[in-house]
């Protein structure tokens, strides 16, 4: 979900990590890389399947009480826009109503029911539930009549044939905690346990999935180190970077608040988890994680890569994680963009598209990152469940993207399912995708500029009235027939490079300066770029053949290279050699599609493995190198038709 940038420029770099925000714009760029005639007369059969997700993997939408619900007495958001620290707030009719969730749950639940989803993301609001302090008002559940609320609501979701994953504590802490440090105060890990357990114990049976924290580092940054968020703390460079400081010295250097309230947030994880896991709770096989905010992070130089990149994975995708490790029984990782980091600050590329939010679309670096944590955590023995013994699962608990539009949208979808499929071939054991979000709603402090909705909302009207956008019946069809298909991936890219050729304009709610949020994304409009963003990582179909955007690593661009089930064929037709065939791709394609195997038919016939006597198993490759050189290499092809049987 979209955050505010922080304003002191020498900790921007730091906080925009954790955020998704790119924090400048490009020159746009020509359309020739991506020509639709070009696309077209590769001449793929539509109904060939590119990702398939097997019977156990489910699909679902997420949402958040504080996005949603109407505003609670000292809400916590509300009267820190009311202060000014909320863009597109007072500029926007009907603000406080949110989505009036409290009051019309059925609203949101029945347009994701529609989906054919099966899992519904929820929260809780902590200030609804605990409006005074426990020294006044006494530790856990003070409104029980709220907390009967959610249960009714939850009751709805599983009415509607789906399942409840609830989140505790989703960006939004009780005035009367702000007031007490937060959680940089070790009595909030005694306070939020009393309630969190109380909520667990009355909803253990309407609820699935429990989700302890939601982006807590990034919470943590922007309430403590930036003061962008709620209560907008006074903190100056100084201060912010002191904040960060992991303290050493036998405590002659005391940590800062980033490190103390961290540990105070992996300590409450911690102890619910094993409470939650204990037999006189009555919770029946609980599943309880977190979501996990993660980036693909990039150097734009060599020192780059080895100290800021290093130091940004360190401190803000991996020590959460190992915090808890042992004490989840999945993953949940919310993933939205790439960040392009230099040694001083955020670096830029002219490849990268940007959201109309501000966020780097790039969905390899969605495989990059899921495969980085299987790839660390899912063999080791501390990575286990101290309870149960069981590896946690990943579960993708957020992705989206905000395009009121909806130009981008259905590709971005497209393209980060195939990288989930591409992860699950990799390995990773990934068991569900949760899309942000159903209705556009209150975007955090850039309240509601960014439209990560599946359905539009009219808020010029008091009831609301919702419209669904094309890509919510697109993400239907993903989430009933767990398929993408060549015709899926062609006509959402299509649809770009229409809007693009026909220099079609979208809102944009950054500023020149990349860091202040906008009331209105049409007072500084975009147009839509075709830089090819397409994943393009895929090493096979799941039948068929097709031509995919590939690249090999180093290569200057992006091109197209035949996939069938057996992998990537990368291979040109050797010199000299010739085929009655007009297109030697296709002939390749006739040929390699059936498993890689000689044809056996007679000479110039459909699979035949030669013509005239030359043998097509002799294969020419070029690749294109960063130094812009081709190099060529030659050989047999193997068996499989893949890069990685290929015998030079």
């Amino acid at each position: 979900m979209q955050m505010l940038p922080c304003t002191q420029r020498i900790l921007c770099f730091v906080f925009t990590f954790s955020l998704h925000l790119p924090l400048a714009f490009r020159h746009e760029a020509s359309l020739d890389r991506n020509n639709p005639e070009d696309e077209s007369s590769r001449d793929d059969d539509q109904s060939t399947v590119l990702a398939s997700f097997g019977k156990d993997f489910f699909f679902g939408l997420a949402t958040a009480a504080a996005h949603v619900e109407e505003a609670v007495e000292n809400d916590p958001w509300v009267d820190f826009a009311r202060k000014g620290g909320v863009a597109a707030y007072h500029n926007t009719p009907y603000s406080d109503i949110r989505l009036k969730f409290w009051t019309e749950p059925e609203v949101e639940i029945d347009l994701a029911a529609n989906t054919g989803v099966t899992v519904f993301r929820m929260g809780v609001e902590w200030a609804r539930l605990v409006p005074k302090h426990p020294d006044e008002a006494g530790l856990g559940v003070q409104n029980k009549t709220a907390l009967a609320r959610y249960k009714e609501i939850c009751k709805m979701v599983k009415d509607r044939g789906m399942k409840v994953m609830l989140t505790l504590f989703h960006h939004s802490i009780p005035e009367w905690s702000e007031k007490n440090d937060g959680w940089k105060n070790r009595d909030t890990i005694t306070h939020f346990l009393s309630f969190a357990e109380e909520v667990a114990t009355e909803l253990r049976d309407v609820v699935d999935y429990w989700v302890t924290f939601n982006e807590p580092h990034v919470f943590v940054l922007l309430v403590h180190c930036a003061g962008v968020w709620p209560p907008g703390y006074n903190v100056s460079t100084v201060g912010g970077l002191a904040c960060l400081s992991p303290g050493g010295g036998n405590g002659m250097i005391p940590a800062g608040a980033f490190q103390i309230a961290m540990a105070n947030i992996g300590q409450a994880h911690r102890e619910f988890y094993a409470w939650a896991h204990r037999k006189s709770t009555a919770l029946d096989s609980p599943q309880v994680g977190v979501a996990h905010n993660v980036a693909d992070f990039e150097g734009a130089s060599l020192a780059a890569r080895h100290s800021t990149v290093k130091i940004s994975e360190q401190l803000f995708k991996k020590k959460f994680v190992e915090q808890i490790m042992g004490h989840i029984d999945y993953l949940g990782l919310n993933y939205y963009a790439k960040e392009v980091v230099s040694t001083t600050g955020a670096a830029f590329s002219d490849d990268v598209e940007y959201s109309e939010s501000g966020r780097g679309i790039f969905p390899d670096g969605f495989l990059k990152v899921i495969m980085q944590f299987h790839d660390e955590y899912a063999t080791r023995d501390a990575w286990k469940s101290s309870e149960t013994g069981l590896a946690p699962p990943i579960i993708i608990t957020e992705n989206g993207i905000a395009d009121a539009t909806d130009v981008y949208r259905p590709s971005y979808i497209v393209e980060h399912l195939l990288a989930i499929r591409e992860a699950i071939r990799r390995g990773a054991n990934v068991v569900g995708y949760i899309h942000w979000t159903i209705s556009d709603n209150w975007e955090w402090a850039d309240g509601y500029c960014p439209k990560f909705g599946l359905v539009d909302v009219d808020r010029t009207t008091k009831n609301l009235t919702r419209t669904p956008r094309p890509s919510y019946y697109l993400y239907s069809k993903f989430a009933r027939g767990k398929q993408v298909t060549v015709q899926d991936r062609d006509l959402a890219w299509l649809k770009v490079i229409g809007a693009a050729k026909a220099g079609t304009k979208r809102p944009f709610c950054r500023d020149e300066d990349g860091q202040t949020g906008l009331d209105d994304g049409w007072e500084q409009p975009r147009g839509f770029r075709a830089v090819d963003w397409r994943f393009s990582q895929l090493s096979q179909a799941e039948n068929g053949c097709y031509h995919t955007p590939w690249t090999i690593q180093g290569d200057i661009q992006p091109r197209f290279a035949p996939v069938a089930s057996t992998g990537i064929c990368e291979f040109l037709q050797a010199p000299n050699k010739t085929t009655k065939s007009s297109s030697w791709m296709k002939r390749l394609l006739q040929w390699g599609g059936k498993g890689g195997k000689k044809g056996k038919g007679k000479k110039g016939e459909k699979g035949d493995a030669s013509q005239d006597g030359r043998d097509l198993d002799v294969f020419r490759r070029e690749k294109r190198c960063p130094d812009q050189e081709v190099a060529v290499e030659e050989g047999q092809w193997g068996c499989s038709g893949s890069r990685a049987n290929a015998r030079p």
